[in-house]
């Protein structure tokens, strides 16, 4: 009886080593995963960027009344950043005329007129990059 005491007490010293070495690996593996994510995020850019964007609303411009000679659409932008953005707009051949700035933005416009080719476009500050550009028509 001695002997199956003994044998029981160290048979449940093993399972608790056996216990101990599982809960032991489990909390390694739980720490390097949880290392691992939160060194991630340390790496993960502070200031997230998507693409930029520049966009019309409607376009192409509807006909509508034909004795109104003016259209509208909305423009809208994001540079994708906090970085801020300048809005210029060139109609046909003529220069470009600087319309808004900032990161984000929308932009009401009440003059396209027909038989005209509006570019708007989306510059980092100063010009310094094209960031994006649309082309606005007006239905004939």
């Amino acid at each position: 009886m001695q002997d199956t005491g003994a044998s029981l007490l160290a048979s449940l010293l093993n399972r608790v080593r056996a216990g101990r070495w599982i809960t032991v690996l489990l909390t390694s593996l739980t720490c390097l995963l949880l290392s691992a994510c939160h060194k991630a995020q340390r790496q993960a850019p502070a200031n997230r960027t998507t693409e930029p964007v520049l966009s019309a609303s409607p376009n192409p411009v509807p006909t509508g009344d034909l004795d109104q000679p003016l259209g509208s659409t909305r423009i809208t932008w994001n540079t994708g950043s906090q970085m801020i953005g300048d809005l210029y707009v060139k109609v046909n051949r003529s220069p470009e005329v600087f319309l808004a700035r900032g990161p984000t933005g929308i932009f009401d416009v009440k003059w396209i007129q027909f038989d005209s080719l509006y570019e708007f476009r989306l510059y980092a500050k100063k010009r310094s990059r094209l960031l994006a550009r649309v082309e606005i028509t007006r239905d004939d």
